[in-house]
């Protein structure tokens, strides 16, 4: 099942009594940036609107252009019975709700995006031809930026991928994951003390959001180390180019700036799961 990125004016707008369970996957963007999800609450039989994240107000479209669908959450999906195809009315329209689950699948979809787009990042600025590759003085430190992508970015999604499967599907013992936290997160642990169903989902969502703040803190540093060395290319090199080769050098610098514009806001959103993971009573 697909989902849709809806542009809204504002929360209001979104019409709860002619939702269905097919609607549930939807994504909507206010005028404000402000991103949402749908929620079925079974015990109160209604649907809830969820604040997913905020984003830059100029970057909003992207959302609405570029954010590859994302997938049902796998427990939602199961809990919804045939019966409750047709959503009931109201709604939470509380905007400091946060789905942790919901911006962390976001955060991988994403990645899968992006781990694609770096590759023909890279493709289209080889193929401009504006770095002489035979000439190994001038493309050395150019072969070294990819590479470090390459490696701690492409690489690095798969991984993430590969990890989220773990934690949900299988996951190592307790003991482990709490050696690896850091004292606030040891410290809920304890809290959570013969709970252990609870003690896993803060693992889940602490693991992810670590994994996610690390792969892409270490991204922009390489996406604005690229940035960088192609803002210092010669004016007089590009103009040189023939028409293809500015097409494939153009279309690359776009892709390089809207992608530091998405690890913003992806990073922007990541304080609020940062600050539901470290409240307790979240799990």
């Amino acid at each position: 099942m697909k989902n849709k990125i809806i542009r809204i004016d504002d929360i209001s707008d979104i019409d709860t009594s002619r939702i269905s369970v097919y609607d549930l996957n939807n994504r909507y963007i206010d005028r404000r940036g402000n991103m949402y999800t749908l929620r079925y609450n079974k015990v109160q039989k209604k649907v809830e609107i969820i604040k997913i994240m905020r984003t830059h107000i100029n970057d909003a479209s992207y959302f609405q252009r570029k954010v590859i669908q994302n997938k049902i959450d796998r427990s939602r999906n199961e809990n919804i019975e045939p019966e409750e195809k047709e959503a009931h009315d109201d709604y939470d329209d509380n905007e400091d709700t946060f789905e942790p689950n919901s911006f962390i699948n976001l955060a991988i979809e994403l990645m899968m995006t992006h781990r694609e787009r770096l590759k023909g990042i890279m493709m289209n600025i080889k193929n401009s031809n504006v770095v002489q590759w035979e000439n190994k003085a001038a493309s050395t430190e150019l072969d070294e930026i990819f590479r470090n992508i390459d490696i701690d970015g492409i690489q690095s999604f798969e991984k993430a991928e590969n990890y989220q499967k773990e934690l949900i599907n299988y996951p190592r013992s307790i003991t482990y994951y709490q050696a690896k936290i850091d004292k606030k997160g040891r410290d809920i642990i304890e809290a959570l003390a013969g709970h252990n169903e609870r003690i896993m989902k803060f693992i889940y969502v602490y693991e992810m959001l670590q994994t996610i703040k690390a792969l892409y803190r270490n991204l922009k540093k390489l996406i604005n180390t690229l940035k960088t060395y192609i803002d210092g290319i010669e004016p007089e090199d590009i103009k040189n180019l023939n028409q293809g080769e500015k097409q494939f050098f153009n279309d690359a610098l776009v892709s390089i700036n809207n992608t530091i514009d998405e690890i913003d806001d992806l990073l922007d959103g990541s304080r609020h799961l940062e600050e539901y993971v470290y409240s307790n009573k979240n799990f």
